[in-house]
């Protein structure tokens, strides 16, 4: 009987694979695909304008529209700064205002937008007909 050794190998894994994936999308939205459009999208994005207007102590005017193919949500907050959103944009960490702290909130882990962002790249196939514009 020959003796057989298992030689193991290190991989790597894109990190991004945790957003643009219908499994990971799912396990972090806590929603399938069906369900994606227009509910969690929506959701997210109001969850982040309500925060922003909180944190500027202004009330929230917040106007959602659906249309045939798309989903637009805007709001009286301050916005992202482009600081802020190119560290959004980093796939590899998260970014977060509320991660470090203790307190009543919608969501702490910092990755719901990066969700919106990705989920219609996922809903098209892959392909770059999905498409997410930040004004």
């Amino acid at each position: 009987m020959s003796s057989t050794t298992l030689n193991r190998q290190t991989f790597s894994i894109s990190r991004e694979l945790e957003y643009f994936s219908e499994v990971e999308l799912t396990m972090q939205t806590g929603y399938g695909k069906e369900e994606w459009w227009p509910g969690v999208v929506a959701k997210e994005l109001i969850d982040n304008s309500l925060d922003k207007c909180e944190q500027a102590g202004t009330s929230p005017r917040i106007e959602v529209r659906f249309r045939r193919d798309s989903l637009s949500v805007a709001d009286n907050g301050p916005g992202l700064t482009s600081d802020v959103l190119e560290r959004i944009l980093d796939f590899g960490s998260r970014t977060s205002d509320k991660t470090a702290y203790v307190s009543p909130t919608r969501g702490a882990q910092g990755n719901g937008f990066k969700t919106v962002l990705a989920i219609p790249s996922v809903l098209a196939g892959g392909k770059s007909t999905g498409q997410v514009e930040v004004e």
